[in-house]
């Protein structure tokens, strides 16, 4: 085999493939035109909303302690301006026209007597007044307020057990107060996924470059069918170089092509996201993988179809397929069997895999990605030996 020759009709190859617009305009205008519509409709999806000053009034009588502890615990929580108020429990049939005229976020009524109710085991019921068009504010306001109310339910519910086991009616007081007064026991914190998921953005970016990444192969395969319609394939077979050279040189074109617009589009998604893949060894090695079995299975459809429309026609179909399929525009979630498939096919696993790098994960780290692309490949190129001419593949 003449490397030489190979790299000499790639280089070839590769200056035609600059030269025509639409190898550029496929490869890096759409994709990049495509991110940055997304860039500017998600432009906001990952900054938290910011929360207008909450007003929440409390009706209770003036002796109430659980309606006195919800004051605080409103005054009390971190990264919100809430302005908590104790009122007469006389003015509750104010509060609802409060909330509805917006000088009120949320309203909240404690029935007389509720605190010696929840000493004694009692369940009484708390009315909550929210506006009629919701909001973010109320409803932030809203669940602040019941899991409040539900700490103090579940210290009712103490004390109804202690006076079950004989304690005496102080007593049931302090546990109930001491129940529904007391920090959580069990507390969970934000963590990774198990699977290193990327950002939206990130995810965005991952997607469109892996489904224009078939169309950008195709270009350097497809010629191959485009050289044999023009005759141009018989002359280079008269060539004293092997006829598998001069389709080694096409899937070389069509590999160059692939890594350098992928690369490319995640260096610009990158930079319009804000996104992060990891580190640059890592994100290579899922690209050249990739590359290569997107361009087996390119090879693959050369193979069958006889025309360069049937080429391009059938690229095109398995490329938005294969995006569909893998989660180009949107996840693909659930353990059915859509989900199996779409961990099978290589935009899914490239997605995964730059999943992985962003969390930190290494070469090593890779093997599931790697061995999709690797079965892919395989699969890919055993079917076009077999469809193969023994001109190219003898």
């Amino acid at each position: 085999m003449d490397l030489s020759a190979i790299w000499i009709m790639a280089v070839s190859d590769l200056r035609q493939r600059i030269r025509d617009r639409s190898v550029l305009i496929f490869a890096l205008v759409v994709p990049i035109a495509i991110m940055i519509v997304f860039n500017l409709l998600f432009s906001g999806l990952g900054s938290s909303e910011s929360l207008k000053p909450i007003t929440v009034r409390v009706a209770a009588e003036p002796d109430d302690r659980v309606a006195q502890g919800l004051i605080q615990a409103l005054s009390a929580v971190d990264g919100l301006k809430v302005t908590a108020t104790l009122v007469a429990l006389s003015s509750a049939d104010d509060l609802a026209a409060d909330v509805e005229s917006g000088s009120v976020t949320v309203g909240v009524v404690f029935p007389a007597g509720f605190d010696a109710a929840v000493r004694q085991g009692g369940s009484p019921k708390v009315e909550l007044i929210e506006p009629g068009d919701g909001g973010l504010e109320p409803r932030v306001a809203g669940s602040i307020v019941s899991g409040y109310v539900e700490r103090v339910a579940t210290g009712s519910q103490a004390a109804t057990a202690a006076g079950g086991l004989g304690i005496r009616g102080a007593d049931v007081s302090k546990i109930a107060q001491a129940v529904a007064t007391s920090p959580p026991t069990l507390t969970a914190e934000a963590g990774r996924p198990s699977n290193e998921q990327l950002s939206t953005g990130g995810y965005l970016v991952a997607g469109q470059a892996a489904l224009f990444m078939f169309f950008t192969i195709g270009f350097g395969v497809i010629t191959y069918i485009q050289e044999r319609e023009q005759g141009t394939l018989p002359r280079l077979a008269s060539m004293p170089i092997p006829p598998r050279s001069i389709l080694l040189a096409k899937v070389l074109v069509s590999f160059i092509l692939g890594v350098v617009s992928t690369a490319v589009l995640l260096g610009v998604g990158a930079l319009l996201f804000s996104a992060s893949f990891g580190r640059m060894v890592p994100v290579t090695v899922m690209i050249v993988a990739a590359v290569m079995a997107v361009t087996s299975l390119v090879l693959l459809v050369t193979r069958v179809a006889r025309t360069t429309e049937q080429a391009q026609a059938a690229t095109s179909v398995i490329g938005i397929l294969m995006g569909v399929l893998g989660g180009s525009f949107f996840p693909i979630s659930g353990g059915g069997l859509l989900a199996r498939l779409s961990d099978l096919t290589p935009t899914a696993a490239f997605i995964r895999g730059l999943g992985l790098t962003n969390g930190g994960a290494g070469v090593a780290d890779l093997g599931g990605p790697l061995a999709v692309f690797a079965v892919f490949a395989a699969v890919s190129l055993a079917v076009a030996a077999l469809l193969g001419d023994d001109e190219v593949f003898t």
